[in-house]
C-alpha cells in the first residue's frame, strides 16, 4: 500500500495493470498464504484487529457464528435492539448456518454496546458455551508471526482494535482509541510505522464522515473500503476502492475479478 500511497500522489510510478493484494483482520491461516505471496514475490498488505492478535477477544461475528453452528436443535426467540423478537428454526446443520450468518449481517448495524449484550445472551439462548479463546479454525496470527512476516516484506495495516461498525460510534474518543489505538498497538509490536487502514465491515453506511476525519488525524496516508472499483490518481486516499475475490470462485470468473473486470 505504500506504492500506492505515492501514487496516488504522483510521486510514483506503477507497472501497467498494477493491483495491490490486501487481506483482511489477520487470521491465522495468513501463515499457510505467506510462502505463496513471497515465492512470486507478490506484494501483500494484512490489516490487523489487534484486540485479535493480542487474544483478548475473537471477532464477534464468529462468536456469533461459531454460538449457531454448535448450538443444540432449538427454536430461540432473540430479542432484538428496539424490541423487536425473532425466532430461527434451528433443527439442521444448515438451518443452524444460515441463522448464525443471517444474525451477524443484521447485528452489522448495531451499536457496540447492543453487540456486545446480543453476544453475551446468545450462550444462555442456545444453550451452548462460547470458548474465551478462538477455536483453531477462528485463530488470528501471533505478534511473532507478523513480526517474521513483516521482516520478510509483508506490510501491515491497522484494522480497529475490536472490528465494531464505526459509523455506529458517535464518540470522537470511541473512533480515536478504535483507529489511532490499533495503529499505536501493531507500532508497539512490530516497531515499525503503520501508515494504511481498513474500515471495518467497508460500506459507506459502515464508514461515516467522522471515521474518515478520524483516520486522517491518526497519520494515516491510505484508507481502504469494501466498495467494488478501481483506483485512479488524485483521488481521495482515504475513500479507496476495492475489488473482493475468493480463491472458492470458477477460476475464470476469479480471474476477470483480480484483472478488475465485474
Amino acid at each position: 500500500m505504500t506504492a500506492v500511497s505515492a501514487w496516488l500522489r504522483g510521486e510514483a510510478v506503477l507497472p501497467p495493470y498494477a493491483l495491490a493484494v490486501t487481506i483482511d483482520d489477520g487470521y491465522a491461516d495468513f501463515a499457510v498464504a505467506q510462502p505463496v505471496f513471497a515465492k512470486y514475490g507478490i506484494p501483500v498488505t494484512v490489516f490487523l484487529v489487534s484486540d485479535f492478535l493480542d487474544r483478548k477477544q475473537w471477532l464477534w461475528f464468529d462468536r456469533i457464528v461459531y454460538a449457531f453452528r454448535n448450538c443444540k436443535p432449538n427454536d430461540p426467540v432473540i430479542e432484538m435492539p428496539g424490541g423487536t423478537t425473532l425466532r430461527f428454526p434451528l433443527r439442521s446443520d444448515d438451518e443452524r448456518r444460515i441463522a448464525g450468518h443471517q444474525l451477524a449481517d443484521m447485528a452489522v448495524g448495531f451499536t457496540p454496546a447492543e453487540r456486545l449484550d446480543l453476544v453475551n445472551r446468545l450462550p444462555r439462548l442456545l444453550e451452548v458455551e462460547i470458548p474465551t479463546q478462538a477455536p483453531s479454525e477462528y485463530q488470528a496470527l501471533t505478534w511473532d508471526q507478523a513480526r517474521e512476516f513483516a521482516s520478510a516484506g509483508v506490510e501491515f495495516g491497522a484494522h480497529t482494535k475490536t472490528h465494531p461498525i464505526l459509523s455506529a460510534i458517535h464518540s470522537a474518543q470511541e473512533l480515536q482509541a478504535e483507529i489511532a489505538g490499533s495503529k499505536a498497538r501493531i507500532e508497539e509490536q512490530l516497531n515499525r510505522p503503520v501508515l494504511h487502514f481498513c474500515y471495518p465491515n467497508g460500506k459507506m453506511q459502515d464508514i461515516g464522515a467522522a471515521a474518515v476525519e478520524s483516520v486522517r488525524t491518526a497519520g494515516m496516508r491510505t484508507a481502504v473500503t469494501a466498495e467494488p472499483g478501481l483506483n485512479e490518481q488524485g483521488q481521495d486516499a482515504f475513500l479507496l476502492n476495492r475489488i473482493g475475490v475468493d480463491p472458492a470462485q470458477e477460476f475464470k470468473y476469479f480471474a476477470r475479478r483480480v484483472a478488475g473486470v465485474s
